[in-house]
């Protein structure tokens, strides 16, 4: 071996010492930044307790359960101070007991009445509101109980036969379409199981699954013998008292029983977290009920989408809170 060629391997040597050096100085930043990415991961680890949140949102119930108030008059209740008037029944009652009724002047107009056909009933999108309550064992481990009410609205449209010729000689028979108005309280009870998934920092996936209780309690039904829901002069009772009072009037039911039906639901959304202001969740739900309305038993799936804003434990964080 030359002296050139030692020169040089001695030079290799130096440069694969020089490399391995360098390797071994980087290897401890390395494992610094995955120190301090564990030190990030900690922060979320530390979510644990009890925390409190306000729920709002939207509330669709499905459709089978509001054909309880289509008029048909084949309908119970199981309160034995109300009842349920079918279209038919009780348009010839009010005809035949309350002669000053507006509604009596209506129908004293058409010369041979008769329903010609009875509502495609559904529930309106509602507003609804709650409070959650959810224990943390780890931000991917939690218990929730929600507590959720919204008022519900079923409405359709039933048509009226007059017994008149049509305007203008088109068709055979003149049919008037009038509006018919179902409304009920609804009281949701969850309890359930919420994991969630890592998205980035501050965000994740939230994933809900238990079984809840429904309370319904039915408010009014009444049919609107004008073009457009509102008009109060109007209005025909379907959900009234049992007897009638002075001049034949009957008294619109009030406190009928509430029941309560039992479900299971599912629930997904995004988990936002604010350094001051909490955590935001977005959700969308959707739960198979059983609804219990008088002496009948709906079974569907109702939906909702709310957001969550899940209060930070400290009052001053609270005060403080910006997004």
């Amino acid at each position: 071996m030359t002296q050139q060629e030692g020169k040089k391997d001695t030079f290799a040597w130096r440069m694969a010492g020089w490399m391995l050096g360098m390797w071994l100085c980087v290897m401890p930043m390395n494992a610094q930044m995955t120190v301090y990415g564990d030190d990030d991961d900690y922060t979320y680890a530390s979510r644990e307790g009890l925390e409190f949140g306000v729920n709002i949102g939207v509330y669709r119930g499905f459709p089978q359960a509001a054909y309880f108030y289509d008029g048909a008059g084949d309908h119970e209740l199981t309160d034995a101070g109300a009842q349920i008037w079918g279209i038919q029944e009780r348009l010839q009652q009010l005809q035949s007991t309350q002669l000053n009724h507006p509604v009596t002047g209506v129908l004293n107009e058409f010369p041979a009445w008769s329903i010609y056909s009875l509502p495609l009933m559904q529930y309106k999108p509602s507003m609804y509101f709650g409070l959650k309550a959810a224990k943390f064992w780890n931000p991917e481990t939690a218990l929730v109980c929600h507590l959720d009410v919204a008022q519900v609205t079923a409405e359709g449209a039933w048509s009226l036969s007059t017994g008149l010729l049509p305007d203008q000689g088109q068709g055979n028979e003149d049919v008037r379409t009038y509006p018919i108005v179902g409304k009920e309280q609804r009281l949701g009870l969850a309890l359930g199981y919420r994991t969630s998934i890592f998205i980035a920092e501050g965000a994740s996936w939230a994933l809900e699954f238990g079984g809840l209780g429904n309370a319904v309690s039915i408010e009014e039904n009444y049919i609107v013998m004008s073009p457009a829901v509102g008009n109060s002069l109007y209005e025909v009772n379907l959900l009234t008292a049992v007897g009638t009072g002075a001049g034949g009037a009957l008294t619109p039911a009030s406190n009928v029983l509430t029941q309560w039906g039992t479900g299971v639901y599912t629930a997904a959304g995004v988990a936002l977290e604010f350094d001051e202001g909490g955590h935001i969740e977005l959700n969308v739900r959707a739960s198979r009920d059983v609804v219990r309305l008088g002496t009948e038993e709906y079974k569907g799936w109702n939906l909702a989408a709310f957001i969550t804003w899940m209060i930070p434990s400290q009052i001053g964080d609270f005060v403080r809170a910006s997004f």
